[in-house]
């Protein structure tokens, strides 16, 4: 799947943190299955399965949006069975994301 300049521009900044991920590997692993795309007006987010949990590993955009984003994630998460979702990001998300706590700079929320 290719992401457009738009998708990618608002996920450029949270690709350049951490494993400095490049739009050809997101890209990649879209196409494989190996992630996945959520988006909402001009906000994105990316997720991977990680065992019995889906991670968002990028984000970017208007923080309504992905609040509202990371609604659809855990609805997608529920129906296909995760034990939990987790969130690499900075702390600033513990304050307006419902049931998460933080560990370490990792965000978990479980799905019982």
């Amino acid at each position: 799947m290719k992401l457009t300049d738009e998708i990618w521009n608002i996920l450029e900044p949270a690709a350049k943190i951490g494993d400095k991920a490049t739009r050809e590997d997101i890209e990649v692993a879209l196409e494989k299955g190996q992630y996945q795309l959520f988006q909402k007006n001009k906000s994105a987010a990316i997720t991977a399965p990680i065992k019995n949990s889906l991670r968002v590993g990028l984000a970017g955009g208007d923080l309504k949006d992905l609040i509202e984003i990371e609604k659809d994630i855990e609805a997608y998460a529920r129906s296909r069975y995760f034990n939990c979702i987790d969130i690499l990001g900075r702390e600033g998300w513990e304050k307006v994301l419902d049931g998460y706590e933080k560990k370490a700079v990792l965000l978990r929320k479980d799905l019982k």
